[in-house]
């Protein structure tokens, strides 16, 4: 690991060290429930940095691998890699599939129901940006692994060509 990468690892571990203190301070000592009462102004802007800590150590970690890889002379994107790059499109897959589901069979959302492109888009809208989106956020770190993957087969071109 680099020099830069380590002064990184150690920021991105301040941030998620200090939003994890705040949550539990705000639970136990001041006893707010693990729900969107607690993020404040302040919590809220923690949470930003965890996320931001979060990536950004798997980003880190992606390339120190990667590198690592290269510097034994192994080709840089492994198969293991772009194999989860393509397993990172299943949960959209299955979103569009449960959507078609909806549009025939119908999407009942607080006491009424929906047929057709309206059931369609209202699968799309409240699972797939609301429930996988925000609350339990896989559809952003699908993108987020697509992107990371995407920047990474680019810049490895040169050496993945050089290894065939």
């Amino acid at each position: 690991m680099k020099k830069w990468e380590k002064v990184l690892m150690c920021i991105f571990a301040i941030g998620t060290g200090i939003f994890a203190v705040e949550i539990l301070y705000r639970h136990f000592f001041l006893e707010i429930p693990f729900d969107y009462y607690m993020f404040d102004t302040v919590t809220s802007v923690l949470a930003w940095i965890f996320i931001v800590s979060v990536l950004g150590t798997i980003a880190i970690l992606i390339s120190c691998r990667l590198r690592k890889r290269t510097d034994t002379g192994l080709k840089p994107v492994s198969k293991l890699y772009r194999a989860s790059f393509f397993a990172s499109f299943i949960p959209f897959l299955l979103l569009f599939i449960s959507s078609l589901i909806s549009a025939v069979g119908g999407f009942t959302f607080l006491g009424s129901t929906s047929y057709g492109f309206d059931a369609f888009w209202s699968n799309i809208v409240i699972m797939g940006v609301y429930a996988f989106g925000v609350i339990i956020p896989i559809f952003p770190l699908c993108i987020f692994w697509q992107i990371l993957y995407l920047i990474k087969r680019r810049r490895y071109r040169k050496l993945m060509k050089e290894s065939n």
